[in-house]
This record gives structure tokens, sequence and C-alpha cells, in this order.
């Protein structure tokens, strides 16, 4: 799916008590927990800290501010990680969290970002059977560009 960023971006406030904090090594084991648990519903891959970590870290598109990490009450409670190549790679949200507009605040986020950083668009890939992600990124403006297999 894409998200041309010359259209407006409408704002996304975070829910009620909901803040971001950097991305950090930190911070970082903590929301790899939360992607794991969030993957093991399904629509992503579980992956052992110490195998993710050192792939994150080394890609050249890796960039620590484009990891938006929301925290509620000291927990993290969502996590969208974007590449420099404006790309939305992961968008977890807790599921005691979902429903009060954090995946759209995190992902707006990235998309003003990615627009301060003069991309002309925002891409992320979803599964094809994803309805809630889908529905979701299309209230943001990302359109199907592509269907894979």
């Amino acid at each position: 799916m894409r998200r041309p960023l010359n259209a407006p971006i409408a704002p996304a406030a975070m829910p009620a008590g909901v803040r971001l904090i950097p991305f950090d090594i930190i911070t970082a084991r903590a929301c790899r927990d939360l992607m794991n648990r969030v993957y093991a519903e399904g629509f992503g891959d579980a992956r052992d800290f110490d195998e993710w970590w050192p792939w994150l870290t080394t890609d050249a598109d890796y960039d620590p501010a484009l990891m938006f990490v929301a925290v509620k009450d000291e927990s993290i409670v969502g996590f969208c990680h974007c590449w420099t190549g404006a790309f939305i790679k992961d968008v977890v949200v807790d599921r005691f969290s979902r429903g009060h507009g954090l995946g759209a605040a995190l992902v707006t986020s990235a998309l003003l970002a990615c627009r301060d950083r003069g991309a002309p668009f925002v891409d992320l890939k979803t599964d094809i059977d994803n309805c809630k992600a889908q529905s979701l990124y299309r209230r943001l403006g990302f359109a199907i560009v592509e269907r894979v297999g």
C-alpha cells in the first residue's frame, strides 16, 4: 500500500495517557517482546531479540528517530518501525490498547517524519487477510498499489 505525502495528513492524537518515548537498546527489548506477543496472534513473525537487534541496527535504512514507541503507565503499548526509505515495516499495538486510535497516531507520526525528510510517499505491506490493518491504512490515505500472491 502507498500513501502520497503531498496530500494533507490529518492529525491523529495519542490516546489519553499515552506518550512517545525514544527508541534505544533499553526500549528495544520491550518493543520486540510486544511485537512477538502481537505476532503470535497472527500476521507476523516472532523473532528472538538477539537475532532481531543486530539485523535491525546494521540495516542501512535503520534510524532510531523513525522508531515510534508508545508508552502508557511505563509499559510499552505500541510500536511503529519505519525505515529511512519511507517504508513502514511494523506497526503493533497491545491488544488491551486497541480501538483508541493508537495505531493511527503511530502511523501518522511515521507519515509526518517521512514527509519532513522530503519523501514523496510512504509504502507498507500488509497481509491480504489482515482486514483491520488495511482498514486503518485506507482511513489514513493509503491505497493498494500491488498485490502479491
